[in-house]
């Protein structure tokens, strides 16, 4: 289930916004003390929906100003009211909390624990002594200061579910968002979801819509098989949009998240039993090699792996990065005996690189600052180097940009010159957002043929896909995804 805490700050708009979040919501949260002069009987009027009534203190992440008798005076009132739920600390006062725990009415009591600061090594003995205790569902609710601590949270949940016990398990904080997907699915009673940004009532939470529209939570689901990407950022990438829509588009109860990774060697050994494949961006992509049961040729000779997949022999690591190039490429231009220039020196020219030239190019790479990595690269790929100062004067075929010149925010600039762009030429720019580019402009006009990045990452997109599922990718809806998604729609 999906909870929408209401967050006020004044009662018309608590009123508004459980309006608004009935719409995406299977149970609304009234956060009372953020709420300026709530009027309960008012509240729990607004909404069919079932709904839990929570007073927090500041020691445990709320606003509560008044005194604790005060604060479980209101919680007993919601109980009176035979609100569905109420949320009681256990950090409350034992002579107030035990009345509350022992209440015999309609209402069901979630009793529960909050750390702020980490998530403890081992969280067994907090539930067990939760368990104890007379509540109907146990909340335990901790901060990840790693990608790993959600697993902690993950064997909680496997356990309550075995021992028929309701848990809410979750953990806050930016590496804490995992849980915040993957809990309802394992077995947690509920995930809170904010109504809009700005709204979160915790560290790290997601946006309610999210959850239900793109990755499904509230979805009955049975056997579905987890994949992700792993990087450090992976706050902008678009690997959760796209490939959750295609699993919806096959009918799949497959899931496609976020790993924020520090450690990939810790994070692989500890997590490799719960996912069956990943997407691989910076500064993941060389460090998971050694990881790998195999490594396929192509990505062996690029010295990166962007894919992983869970194979009968072991685990297997691919690099769809040069294939998706090379796709979009043949689609324009037979590669070989062609004249290319390669701007950039990077990892994916290094992908595209060994694609164009065993497909039979004549390759020529460019470096602007760092020579040193350029001619490092022209050694590896046994091509010509260049500056990007001294090719005007050279007739190319193909044109291939994969440095991050042009994208987004700073679409006014390009990587080349629009006096060295020729008729005829072939013009791919790596760069997918915005899909028509400064450079890829200035190529139309001066009578080339041009490639869009967004060609390159449907394509890579795709070829993953089908390493996981086995099936033909809906490319048609991933690219309509990716489309609204860079459009802003």
């Amino acid at each position: 289930m999906i909870c929408v805490p209401i967050v006020g700050p004044s009662m018309k708009k608590a009123l508004l916004d459980i309006s608004a979040a009935e719409k995406i919501a299977d149970m609304i949260e009234l956060r009372l003390d953020l709420i300026t002069r709530f009027e309960l009987p008012t509240l729990l009027q607004a909404t069919a929906l079932p709904t839990i009534v929570t007073n927090r203190t500041k020691t445990e992440g709320g606003q509560w100003k008044g005194s604790e008798e005060e604060r479980v005076k209101i919680l007993r009132q919601a109980i009176e009211a035979e609100a569905d739920y109420v949320d009681i600390e256990t950090s409350t006062p034992k002579e107030l909390l035990k009345p509350v725990l022992e209440n015999k009415s309609k209402t069901k009591i979630i009793l529960s624990y909050h750390n702020f600061s980490n998530t403890m090594e081992d969280l067994e003995p907090l539930y067990e002594i939760m368990c104890e205790l007379p509540g109907d569902i146990l909340k335990i609710v901790t901060y990840a200061q790693d990608i790993n601590d959600n697993l902690k949270i993950f064997n909680l949940l496997k356990r309550a579910k075995k021992e028929n016990r309701q848990l809410i398990g979750l953990c806050m904080g930016e590496y804490g968002e995992l849980s915040r997907v993957l809990s309802p699915l394992l077995g947690g009673f509920l995930t809170f979801g904010a109504l809009d940004s700005g709204k979160e009532s915790a560290p790290g939470q997601i946006l309610a819509s999210t959850l239900k529209n793109i990755y499904r939570v509230n979805r009955p689901r049975e056997n579905f098989k987890i994949y992700g990407v792993i990087g450090n950022p992976v706050s902008k990438s678009m690997g959760y949009l796209i490939h959750n829509r295609a699993f919806q588009e096959i009918g799949s109860p497959d899931i496609y998240v976020s790993f924020l990774v520090n450690n990939v060697e810790k994070f692989f050994n500890e997590f490799k039993d719960f996912f069956q494949g990943l997407s691989v961006t910076m500064p993941c992509k060389e460090n998971i090699m050694p990881l790998m049961d195999t490594v396929e040729a192509t990505a062996k000779k690029i010295g990166a792996v962007n894919t992983v997949v869970k194979e009968k022999n072991g685990w297997t690591g691919y690099n769809t990065d040069c294939t998706g190039a090379i796709e979009a490429l043949e689609t324009e231009v037979d590669l070989k005996d062609k004249n290319v220039l390669i701007i950039g020196s990077g990892g994916t020219a290094k992908a595209i690189g060994f694609g164009v030239t065993a497909k039979g190019a004549k390759l020529t790479i460019t470096y602007n600052r760092n020579k040193e990595r350029g001619e490092n690269l022209a050694q590896e790929l046994g091509c010509r180097l260049a500056s990007i100062q001294d090719i005007g004067d050279h007739d190319f075929d193909v044109l291939i940009n994969c440095s991050p010149v042009g994208m987004s925010p700073q679409t006014d600039k390009t990587p080349f010159a629009s006096r060295n762009l020729k008729p005829g030429m072939v013009v791919f720019d790596s760069v997918y957002n915005p899909p028509e580019t400064r450079l890829l402009k200035e190529a139309k006009a001066a009578g080339c043929t041009v490639i869009s990045g967004v060609e390159l990452f449907i394509n890579q997109a795709a070829k993953q896909f089908e390493m996981w599922t086995g099936q033909k990718a809906p490319t048609q809806a991933i690219r309509q995804v990716l489309m609204e998604k860079i459009e802003g729609k």
